[in-house]
């Protein structure tokens, strides 16, 4: 499907439109969609996604301006007719080549009166628009609207366009203004993977993970030492209880120790005795973990996993507290001596069940932690784009 995407200004122009703009047409691409940005002011952010730049869109643009002024004092002109001339001319082939037209704030704010009636008459002529309404100056005391044309255009709903909310609140300004309803309401979003700059590898392990798995991380390298085998039978113990977890081992092979091949194969085939082998993600074994896969795994992850027997130092207990993650350590020093306030300690002898239990209850009472997983679950740009987005583009909304 070709779509459209209309607003004054996008990125890298800053506001809160223009973020979800951006965001809106990186979802669109990567579902296969062919999309396009017009716009006042801005540029083109994406190889997938041209900007289109009209200055007859910028409200700073001084034919604009004296356009505004003649609406405003109750008698458009020649600016304001010039405008709007102009703009049906350069909008019309959009409504030609493209499938669907979005148009972000234009037909319920004042900004561009030249270009909400012009694209009010390409909705009369029957061309698809979808209203994306962020804001309504009509239902808004800060805007003062005079109560003449072109202005009534703001106060009505157009019959032919398909209006979308981005709240509650939006729709309900929306239903006692014009006393009708929106089509759909589809909150904004947090693309998580894009908004934190998670590499496209470390994205791939784990976009379908983060809203309902606990995403455990051990930055370590395949030692026998570093009780890996614990490690995994923690998390066999975590899903034994119900507890739906991805246990991601940095896992680079020592290439000091002859030994350290052999302990992998034991460590995945212990894994596949667990039964745990889909849980369970050697990252090293994918991609090679440099600084920046490590930062995005820390950024990615849910709490660090660290049940090393045997430590110099123990610098992923100050790293994994740099990410504010919660920490669960073995009780050796020097892990205990460095250990950040708040780390549940266990002793290397207690029961993988127990300890498994503890990390249950712990993250259960962890308010960051579920607050972090309600957001994924509720406004993760993923899900909203999938349950709520592509219908309402298949007009299944």
């Amino acid at each position: 499907m070709k779509i459209g995407i209309l607003h004054y200004s996008s990125w890298p122009v800053i506001g809160g439109v223009e973020t979800v703009i951006r965001q809106h047409a990186q979802l669109f691409s990567r579902h296969g969609h062919e999309v396009s940005i017009f716009a006042g002011e801005g540029g083109a952010f994406s190889k997938q996604v041209p900007a289109v730049i009209f200055r007859e869109l910028k409200t700073r643009d001084p034919l604009v301006k004296a356009a505004q002024q003649e609406a405003f004092s109750g008698h458009p002109g020649r600016a304001y007719f010039q405008l709007l001339e102009r703009l049906q001319e350069l909008l019309a082939p959009l409504f030609t080549k493209f499938d669907r037209v979005i148009v972000h704030n234009m037909l319920t704010m004042q900004f561009n009166m030249a270009a909400t009636q012009a694209l009010t008459t390409f909705a009369d002529q029957g061309k698809r628009i979808i209203a994306w309404i962020h804001d309504l100056a009509a239902s808004n005391p800060d805007y003062q609207i005079p109560p003449h044309q072109p202005f009534d255009l703001l106060r009505e709903r157009h019959p032919k366009v398909r209006y979308v909310t981005i709240s509650e609140a939006r729709a309900a300004e929306f239903h006692q203004l014009t006393g009708s309803n929106v089509n759909a309401i589809i909150p904004n979003a947090l693309d998580f993977i894009d908004t934190c700059g998670i590499t496209s590898e470390v994205s791939a392990l784990v976009r379908d993970e983060l809203s309902h798995s606990i995403l455990l991380f051990y930055p370590t390298r395949i030692l026998e030492r570093k009780n890996i085998s614990f490690a995994l039978q923690i998390a066999a113990a975590l899903e034994a209880i119900g507890t739906r977890v991805r246990l991601l081992i940095s896992g680079a092979a020592d290439p000091h120790n002859a030994s350290s091949a052999s302990y992998f194969v034991g460590l995945k085939k212990l894994a596949k005795d667990l039964q745990i082998q889909e849980s369970v993600i050697w990252v090293n074994d994918l991609f090679f973990v440099d600084e920046r896969q490590l930062r995005s795994l820390y950024m990615v992850a849910d709490a660090l996993l660290f049940p090393s027997k045997q430590e110099g130092f123990g610098l992923p207990l100050l790293e994994a507290a740099a990410y504010r993650l919660p920490i669960f350590c073995a009780n050796i020093e020097p892990l205990r001596s460095i250990a950040p306030s708040g780390t549940v300690l266990f002793d290397l002898r207690d029961a993988p069940g127990n300890i498994a239990e503890r990390i249950r209850r712990a993250l259960a009472q962890d308010h960051n932690f579920r607050s972090r997983k309600q957001l994924f679950r509720d406004y993760s740009a993923e899900t909203l784009y999938l349950d709520k987005v592509e219908p309402l583009l298949q007009d299944k909304l």
